[in-house]
């Protein structure tokens, strides 16, 4: 026996959309947190080409996509407003001038929990690190600089950082 509901909104009580049906049925949910950021020369921490603080949470800059506002910039920290399962993920172009080793690490209230690393001459290339996580809520996710040296540039085309929840 088969079921139906003919819904175009679901609601929260308090009259926010939590997901919307069009007639073609595609769905959108217009609350799910997510970040979408860049690292750029204008960063608070290291403005020079190439960025080279070593050691601390990157404080990516360009906020392109921060929907509910978990992201924060002066922190460098994504903050999960609800638990759930998370996605992170980060891209960073190396800034290799001679034989340089990189590496980068996705941090879970400043521990770690994935990695990317290279060990290239003389070439800029990008090195990557995602995770799916089970966070609480106000727990953080982060990306920490842990050694090398980052490409950046004036647009923040080269080195980026994203979370959503997945569910």
């Amino acid at each position: 026996m088969a079921s139906e509901i003919g819904v175009q909104t679901i609601q929260h009580t308090n009259g926010t959309d939590a997901m919307t049906i069009d007639s073609s049925g595609r769905v959108q949910m217009p609350q799910i947190p997510c970040c979408f950021v860049q690292l750029t020369t204008s960063n608070s921490q290291d403005t020079s080409n190439p960025y080279e603080n070593e050691g601390y949470v990157i404080k990516f800059d360009k906020i392109v996509t921060n929907q509910g506002s978990c992201y924060s910039a002066s922190t460098g920290n994504f903050t999960c407003p609800v638990a759930g399962v998370y996605e992170a993920s980060t891209t960073i172009m190396t800034f290799n001038s001679g034989t340089e080793n990189n590496q980068i690490h996705i941090l879970k209230n400043s521990s770690t929990v994935a990695s990317g690393y290279n060990s290239v001459d003389n070439q800029h290339v990008p090195m990557t690190a995602s995770v799916i996580l089970d966070c609480a809520a106000n727990d953080t996710i982060s990306v920490q600089h842990a050694n090398g040296k980052i490409y950046i540039d004036a647009n923040g085309f080269y080195s980026m950082f994203t979370v959503k929840l997945l569910g």
